[in-house]
């Protein structure tokens, strides 16, 4: 099956710096294009590496599996037990963990068309909650054991080791960069939103980058979500401070603004932006109340798609828009490697928009 190339009726404006964005697959119970009839991935996020793009989905019988578009798709792997993470890159592998109630059972490492499969053991007591299983740097992981005491412990190699055990109330789940560094924010005292927050950067070791107002009375930030997103010395992340909203990038104490509730948009969406060689991706309401996705480049903020826009697809024209606003889009966007950005939206008929045509994964590549 081919990628079908799609055509989006923006100005030429909108795609300075990308070329026409192309329809990598269609999914839905009925038909689809370019993967099985059955297969659902809206609980996941693609993750584009030079490998193809990887993404989370279930089959028709509801099984998790890991599947992988280069352009053809292919079925990586089966869980044995539960559900796939997010599918990750760091330092050029491809990972995800299998969980269940349970907890964190297998590891998956994808790399060089090889899957490896390792059996997760002895990472604490029995009775801890154990999850974000995430990888950092030097080909080894960290994950949160929430028992009496809350830490981050490393692993590698089945060898268990602290990483964060300060007294905190919360440990929030950590974000890893594509190089394996890593944040996490940590609230002090009480899990009260009340208490204080910080957000803490690992590149080899510990370092506080930013504060909330109740962790420090001069901080310009009420509070700051735990969504987030790290490349290089560089982390994104929505803060909330006298005017609202805002999204920023934080970076050796500098902060850039990048959008702005009520200036540049409606609100933002609760997904974590992506960032990625000075690339920055996020969705939001925009002014005129529709979903939308925007990138972040070199000081220039713009729309890559936005409700209502009309494509080409395999079945003709489509358009990006579905009755429930709130199931239009799914996930967080990727980016890959060379900045292509990546996004799974609902597609309805053109003409008949109660007829609906299933969930496109549609990549937009950089010139």
């Amino acid at each position: 099956m081919k990628t079908i190339s799609i055509l989006l009726l923006f100005s030429l404006n909108s795609f300075a710096q990308y070329r026409k964005p192309e329809l990598i697959a269609r999914y839905s119970g009925n038909d689809a294009f370019n993967a099985p009839v059955g297969l659902y991935c809206f609980t996941s996020e693609p993750q584009p590496t030079k490998e193809g793009v990887f993404l989370g989905c279930t089959n028709g019988e509801g099984q998790a599996q890991m599947v992988k578009w280069a352009p053809e798709f292919k079925v990586v792997a089966l869980s044995e037990y539960g559900m796939f993470s997010h599918p990750k890159e760091v330092e050029g592998k491809t990972n995800w963990y299998e969980f269940s109630e349970s907890g964190v059972s297998n590891l998956y490492e994808f790399q060089d068309n090889n899957l490896d499969v390792i059996n997760l053991k002895n990472l604490g007591p029995a009775y801890a909650l154990i999850d974000s299983f995430t990888a950092v740097r030097g080909q080894s992981y960290i994950y949160r054991l929430q028992d009496d005491a809350k830490k981050l412990q490393g692993w590698k190699n089945h060898i268990v080791t602290s990483m964060y055990a300060e007294d905190v109330a919360h440990i929030f789940p950590p974000a890893s960069s594509v190089d394996g560094d890593f944040i996490i924010k940590v609230r002090r005292e009480s899990t009260s939103e009340n208490a204080p927050d910080e957000l803490l950067l690992w590149n080899g070791q510990f370092k506080t980058i930013l504060k909330d107002r109740d962790a420090d009375p001069a901080s310009a930030y009420k509070s700051f979500r735990h969504q987030y997103a790290i490349d290089g010395a560089s982390v994104a992340m929505v803060v909330s401070d006298d005017q609202g909203e805002a999204l920023v990038i934080v970076k050796e104490g500098k902060v850039t603004e990048v959008a702005r509730v009520g200036k540049d948009l409606m609100g933002f969406d609760y997904f974590s932006p992506k960032m990625r060689n000075g690339v920055l991706a996020f969705r939001g309401v925009d002014l005129e109340k529709r979903k939308a996705l925007w990138v972040y480049e070199q000081g220039l903020l713009r729309k890559l798609l936005t409700q209502g826009d009309i494509v080409q697809t395999d079945k003709g024209l489509a358009r990006v828009d579905y009755k429930d606003q709130d199931a239009l889009f799914y996930g967080a966007p990727g980016i890959g490697p060379k900045g292509e950005i990546y996004q799974q939206a609902t597609l309805t008929d053109a003409d008949f928009s109660m007829t609906l045509l299933g969930i496109g994964l549609i990549k937009f590549a950089k010139e």
